[in-house]
């Protein structure tokens, strides 16, 4: 039956299915395989998804200390789904103790010993970069990030070059479609000392939370960005502030749907969502949440509770830094615990299911 449907209407019907289902389907007859392993046809569904919600297909990659990496469906988990099914385990052969560097249009890019893999947990297909040969290791462990310059049609890996004796901060920049390393210059300024870990990408730019110096010598918390296209840095946005003018912690940048997510914690352990989908300094916040985590800390006083994503039915996870994240449901104070395997929970990037290829001659753009 397959074979004799019309072209047009197998690809609208294909087009509506989730990614992990696409995958499966490859195995139907040749011409599914051929139609749902096309660059359009990965773009096409690419392009339906971001024009509908993105949550219920935004997955977990995280990576342990001792080199395990997993993803985590926590849609599913919220919605009764058995946590060995919803917790996978992945084995990348290139990769040995993978760091996490970021995550764009469900690729995610890791980082090894001395080479990077570009990876694309649905399909299971990566490919190998490898690292500059004029950066060390241990700075390619800092501010790094990952993203789409949608003008040039490429995926750029970012990774901080600069060493002590220079006067300019580098960076060093990877084209996934060159294939190639170079390595750009920019004016030192005093927020580069603030830049730490990965960046967030949204909206065509890599995202750090950095304070700043204002009036009367003041410190305040503001996004900045660096844009994919223009490969320089920009001061965007001013971070969410309580509405009780008290002292905050900020625990981290993310992604809720098509928004930027930020989230922190005040001094009686009140936890704070917020998301946007504008950009400038007259940009506002959305709060999604505010909830009193008291009792889930006293539970774990020696470690530190991160919210890390806002479920479509109004749960909180949040990552409890040992070997668990927590379901926390605001409406009843409720929680339920999902143990993340043996191993410590090191890091952390929410991922897009879809079918981009990591390698662009075979692939999907946005």
């Amino acid at each position: 039956m397959a074979e004799s449907m019309p072209e047009d209407i197998v690809v609208d019907i294909l087009l509506r299915l989730p990614a992990k289902s696409l995958v499966r389907f490859k195995c139907v007859c040749k011409r599914w395989r051929s139609l749902i392993s096309d660059r359009a046809f990965a773009k096409s569904h690419l392009q339906r998804l971001k024009a509908g919600d993105l949550i219920p297909s935004q997955r977990f990659i995280i990576s342990g200390c001792n080199g395990s990496l997993k993803t985590v469906d926590y849609e599913a988990l919220d919605d009764g789904g058995g946590e060995g099914r919803m917790v996978v385990p992945h084995g990348i052969k290139p990769l040995w103790e993978p760091r996490i560097v970021g995550s764009c249009d469900g690729l995610v890019c890791l980082l090894g010993p001395s080479n990077f893999v570009i990876y694309n947990p649905t399909t299971r297909e990566c490919i190998e970069l490898p690292g500059p040969n004029f950066v060390d290791r241990v700075r390619l462990s800092g501010v790094s990030g990952f993203g789409y310059d949608s003008q040039s049609d490429d995926y750029k890996l970012v990774a901080d070059a600069s060493s002590s004796s220079d006067e300019n901060w580098k960076l060093a920049i990877f084209s996934l479609k060159s294939g190639s390393w170079r390595s750009i210059e920019l004016p030192f300024q005093e927020e580069f000392n603030e830049l730490t870990g990965q960046g967030v990408y949204w909206k065509g730019a890599l995202h750090w939370h950095v304070y700043v110096l204002c009036m009367y010598d003041k410190r305040e918390g503001v996004i900045m960005s660096f844009d994919l296209l223009e490969e320089k840095f920009h001061e965007v946005l001013p971070v969410p502030v309580p509405e009780v003018d008290e002292d905050i912690c900020l625990l981290g940048l993310g992604i809720h749907g098509a928004n930027l997510f930020i989230n922190n914690c005040t001094h009686d352990r009140r936890i704070e969502g917020w998301i946007t989908d504008e950009y400038g300094r007259g940009a506002s916040w959305t709060k999604l949440f505010s909830v009193d985590c008291s009792a889930i800390i006293n539970l774990d006083r020696d470690f530190e509770q991160t919210p890390l994503a806002y479920t479509s039915s109004g749960k909180i996870v949040i990552w409890m830094d040992t070997k668990r994240m927590i379901m926390f449901n605001p409406k009843d104070n409720t929680c339920k615990d999902y143990l993340l395997g043996t191993d410590l929970v090191r890091e952390y990037a929410i991922y897009l299911e879809t079918l981009v290829s990591p390698y662009l001659d075979g692939g999907a753009v946005e």
